[in-house]
């Protein structure tokens, strides 16, 4: 028997490669280490491919056991039969929209609820069901227990502004940066100074006549919040006008894009987005390194900047800067359009702000926290037009079970109507539709006998039940962190605005405004006021 070396070593490619290819040395070697070759890489190739036969039917199947359970679960959830488009046919749109052919989806949940009742599902295909809620006492159980947000949110950031930790759709990853943003903007107020700037600043277009109430919200908006997290030298900056600008581009498209499953590489659109998402991005360091030397700011541990990548923490910033301004400058557009409209509101609102200032020269947030009727105009404001028709939630991966015995399958979207919480009769009473800013009121506190000088910081968001109803800021654990630094920011703004300025409809723009104030966009013309006859 031969106890050679090379008898020991086993006839693989490792042995082949060993031996150095002495086992075919002989007459018709190379003939024969070729199909060795090509036998092994064949071999080889033919076990990935099982591997990856195998990898992929275990991953299918597991997807389509969850689909599987999705559906066992939500048929369960009272609600009509699933639409034909369910399986290819008629598509549920045809229930949702009008004659005019636009899509109406609150209404058509309006009819579910009083059919089905405050629980409601909806298939818009095999893989995604819809659940409605519509109960108080159910919202709040859901939105304390529904932690997570739609993927499709965390995706549009992610386009726009890469990886980011602030906008992710699982609540764990993101609740320590949440509760450093919330510590950081609770500390934070504004200034009489800074609104002062910012009405000097657009002075200038507005000593011209009208001027659009969308383009002042979103300017103010904008630069309140650019001031927070950088300072006052954010008002200077040289590239502030672009910012805005790019910001604006990217909002208005980002939710079109990652819409798709795969990125649009082809479209050249889509290279245009990101060329503005990256110009964006060049930017946001810019402003960062010019603010760095405001001690006061303390805006980078708040987005993480001295934990994470320069990248990712410019990621957050954007994604604050994006959904603060846009949703600040929707509330405070539909309030300027009020006072325009409604010259008695804005009477009202400018002897309650001239009564409080007779104490103290300035506007600041003690002060505005005595101004109850200025903050239940706030609030009316909020209800009646969110910044969105619908509270997003959802729970990635358990199972929502509610008091009531309903079972939510995870992965299902949950959905809270706003427009159908803020009018409910049972609320709101029997005029949930006009705008009444008593309705914050508290029946302990009436607005008649109701004096500023008893406040005692105590204001409109604490001291009236009601204000919990009122789900545009969110609510439960990922209700928004700077809720609270919204409301004051803007009612000074607004407090400053109306004791500084008169605020009218353009000439010929009252008719249009007729009965539909919540989506009209106003044209308005600001006039100063002279203090010195006060």
């Amino acid at each position: 028997m031969d106890f050679s070396c090379d008898s020991e070593v086993p006839y693989t490619l490792l042995g082949f490669l060993l031996r150095g290819g002495s086992a075919f040395s002989s007459a018709g070697g190379d003939h024969r280490s070729f199909h060795f070759l090509r036998d092994y890489l064949t071999r080889g190739a033919n076990a990935i491919l099982w591997i990856l036969l195998i990898s992929s039917t275990f991953l299918l199947l597991h997807r389509l056991s969850r689909v599987f359970r999705l559906w066992a679960l939500g048929v369960r959830i009272p609600g009509p039969p699933p639409a034909l488009s369910f399986f290819g046919g008629l598509s549920v749109e045809d229930h949702l929209c009008g004659s005019g052919g636009s899509l109406n989806l609150t209404g058509y949940l309006s009819k579910l609820h009083e059919n089905y009742g405050p629980v409601v599902r909806l298939w818009f295909g095999p893989s995604q069901l819809f659940v409605s809620v519509k109960d108080n006492e159910l919202i709040k159980e859901i939105l304390v227990k529904a932690n997570d947000k739609l993927a499709l949110t965390e995706k549009a950031y992610n386009l726009a502004f890469g990886t980011l930790s602030l906008f992710v759709s699982s609540f764990h990853k993101v609740k320590q940066r949440r509760e450093s943003l919330a510590k950081y903007l609770t500390n934070k107020s504004v200034s009489r100074n800074l609104v002062e700037t910012l009405i000097e600043k657009a002075d200038s277009k507005i000593s011209k006549g009208s001027m659009n109430c969308g383009y002042l919200s979103q300017y103010i908006a904008f630069n309140i919040l650019g001031t927070t997290l950088f300072g006052e030298k954010f008002l200077n900056w040289d590239n502030v006008n672009q910012y805005e600008e790019l910001l604006m581009k990217v909002t208005k498209d980002g939710f079109f894009w990652a819409s798709f499953i795969i990125p649009p590489i082809w479209k050249r659109d889509f290279w245009r987005y990101k060329s503005l998402c990256e110009k964006l991005k060049e930017l946001t360091p810019e402003i960062v390194e010019i603010s760095s030397g405001n001690s006061k700011t303390g805006f980078k541990e708040a987005v993480g900047y001295n934990y994470y990548s320069k990248n990712e923490a410019c990621g957050n910033i954007l994604g604050i800067m994006l959904h603060g301004s846009v949703t600040s400058a929707s509330l405070i557009g539909n309030i300027l359009t009020r006072l325009a409209v409604y010259p008695d509101l804005q009477e009202k609102i400018y002897c309650e702000i001239s009564e409080v200032k007779k104490d103290s020269c300035d506007i600041n947030t003690n002060n505005v926290r005595k101004m109850r009727f200025l903050l239940s105009v706030i609030f009316e404001s909020v209800r009646l037009a969110p910044a969105g028709p619908f509270l997003q939630r959802c729970s990635l991966n358990s199972d929502i079970r509610l008091e009531n015995g309903v079972i939510i399958p995870a992965g299902a979207l949950v959905v809270v109507p706003l427009h159908l919480v803020h009018t409910d009769i049972s609320i709101w009473g029997e005029d949930p539709l006009q705008f009444n800013p008593l309705h914050f009121v508290s029946s302990e506190t009436k607005l008649k006998e109701a004096s500023y000088k008893d406040s005692k910081q105590n204001f409109v968001m604490n001291e009236c039940e009601k204000v919990e109803s009122v789900l545009s800021f969110g609510a439960g654990t990922r209700a928004c962190v700077g809720q609270n630094f919204a409301i004051l920011s803007i009612a000074s703004t607004i407090a400053s605005l109306i004791y500084n300025y008169e605020i009218k409809l353009h000439h010929g723009a009252a008719k249009e405004s007729e009965g539909q104030i919540d989506n009209f966009v106003a044209k308005i013309a600001i006039t100063k006021r002279n203090l010195d006859k006060i």
